[in-house]
């Protein structure tokens, strides 16, 4: 069992057979790139509060595809478990709960795997092309 849940999606626009993703900036570290995510939430289902922080931290909407890919890892002795679900983009709001405090980039998949801040993110990148 983890001791920390975290809640996210892996953001992406399919286009002529290729793929781009969205990652923004940590919020308290804004030179480290991520993917949204946030706690889980006893009153939400896991899939609701990942297409939440979708919007808030990145100003995306769109639909999740699929099940969620799990990745876990040790922090300071602690199990934290990544919960982050395919999310196929809609569309790219310009304003959105977070603008202030993120940055948003809109990346080819051979540079997101290289500015994601935590191996843990890259893993789960891996894991998405590797289903697709």
């Amino acid at each position: 069992m983890a001791d920390i849940k975290e809640i996210g999606v892996i953001p992406y626009i399919e286009r002529n057979n290729s793929f781009r993703f969205i990652i923004v900036t940590a919020r308290k570290h804004p030179n480290r790139w991520i993917f949204p995510k946030g706690q889980p939430e006893n009153d939400k289902h896991d899939r609701e509060v990942a297409i939440n922080e979708a919007f808030e931290e990145a100003g995306i909407i769109g639909t999740i595809k699929g099940k969620a890919i799990k990745i876990t890892h040790e922090k300071m002795g602690r199990r934290v478990e990544y919960k982050l679900y395919p999310f196929k983009i809609s569309k790219i709001c310009r304003r959105w709960p977070e603008k202030k405090v993120r940055k948003r980039r809109f990346i080819k998949p051979e540079k997101a795997l290289k500015q994601l801040e935590k191996k843990t993110y890259a893993a789960a990148l891996r894991e998405f092309i590797k289903k697709q």
